[in-house]
């Protein structure tokens, strides 16, 4: 067998290592866990900011690095101020590849789509860029077409393009050949014990913001108040700030069998109470093309069925159970309890065709022997 050495990955992102876990942040492990290294560049400060250290090893095989930017890609509107910030990004990355003697012919993970310019750093090396549903979203300022400009130049100067739906392939098929590449499990299948019928909560597991339809929220808390009175609804996880969560509980003040929670793991949460999770989102352009939430593997790991709203082009499988297709409120809860055991084999089958083995697969990444 031909042996494998350790390699070096650059992951460059918009995204603090510290945020709650994304895909970029499974990436650096999924790197490391198959004992490769992984430099993560998070989200670069101005330089009138604090950045503490500039690099710090944060788990074995992952170091953050941190580094500047002059101007936030939402105001970047115009050539000119796009080529200033990009001299500075590409300054400081330069600097940090030479302080920590990073290997100049590692692999570059990028998941800037606004950082077209990395070929003047990364001249030979391979590059994959990979697109999140958001990207557009994130764009206060669409009409001047810089957002679209810089998706188009990044796409082009990348060796490989993947991307976290299908209608974000179709949409970058325009200037390139993206591949799809969805999350994957992180945590191994355990079948779920007890009496299903004795599970009497739905789960909220994510982000508590503006993507939350508190409406259907309310709609579902106020169904079981009145015909399962012993179910609760459970909100758990951070959010974007302050006001957004304040903004978004204030929607469901008064509820009676709701609970909320800060961000907790969950191997932390009672999971063997709950019967469902529950992924209510509003219809909005980020969320109705996701096809697979990062969040929904790792809880279909503990065998609990999902029942969602919004995101219509989600993967369909019996296991996931649409709440705003003509299903009612007590049909969706009755199929996720009545399923709960026949679903169990097929839930474990998704989840090993969705193995990290199978994503290091698509990135090209060979595990150490």
């Amino acid at each position: 067998m031909r042996a494998i050495s350790m390699s070096s990955y650059v992951l460059i992102t918009h995204t603090p290592w510290m945020e709650a876990p994304r895909v970029r942040h499974q990436i650096a492990r999924l790197i490391a866990g198959a004992g490769h290294r992984s430099y993560f560049f998070e989200r670069a400060s101005y330089p009138w900011q604090a950045a503490g250290a500039p690099a710090e090893e944060v788990e074995p095989g992952i170091t953050v690095v941190r580094s500047k930017r002059l101007l936030h890609h939402q105001v970047r509107v115009v050539p000119p101020l796009d080529w200033a910030n990009s001299a500075i990004v590409l300054s400081e990355i330069s600097t940090r590849m030479r302080e920590l003697s990073i290997d100049p012919e590692s692999t570059v993970i990028n998941f800037a789509h606004d950082y077209h310019f990395l070929r003047r750093i990364f001249p030979g090396n391979r590059i994959v860029t990979v697109y999140h549903d958001d990207i557009e979203a994130q764009a206060k300022f669409p009409w001047f077409g810089h957002v679209t400009r810089s998706i188009r130049r990044t796409c082009r100067m990348s060796d490989e393009v993947l991307a976290l739906s299908t209608p974000l392939v179709e949409r970058l098929r325009a200037w390139c050949e993206p591949k799809l590449f969805l999350p994957w499990a992180i945590r191994t299948y355990s079948e779920p014990t007890g009496d299903p019928a004795q599970r009497h909560l739905l789960l909220y597991w994510g982000f508590i913001d503006v993507s939350m339809d508190t409406e259907r929220v309310r709609a579902v808390c106020e169904h079981l108040a009145r015909t399962r009175p012993s179910w609760r609804v459970m909100l758990v996880g951070p959010s974007q700030s302050a006001a957004r969560r304040a903004a978004t509980l204030a929607n469901l003040e008064g509820i009676g069998n709701l609970d909320v929670l800060d961000q907790h793991p969950l191997s932390a949460l009672p999971m063997d109470r709950v019967a469902a999770a529950f992924i209510p989102y509003r219809r909005k352009s980020d969320t109705d093309a996701t096809e697979l939430p990062n969040k929904s593997l790792q809880l279909l790991s503990y065998g609990v069925p999902i029942l969602k709203s919004g995101m219509p082009a989600m993967i369909r499988r019996p296991f996931i159970v649409a709440l705003d297709e003509g299903i009612g409120i007590e049909e969706s809860i009755a199929a996720c309890v009545q399923n709960f055991r026949a679903w169990q084999p097929a839930i474990r089958t998704f989840l090993e065709e969705n193995s990290p083995a199978a994503r290091l697969r698509a990135l090209g990444i060979e595990p150490l022997t």
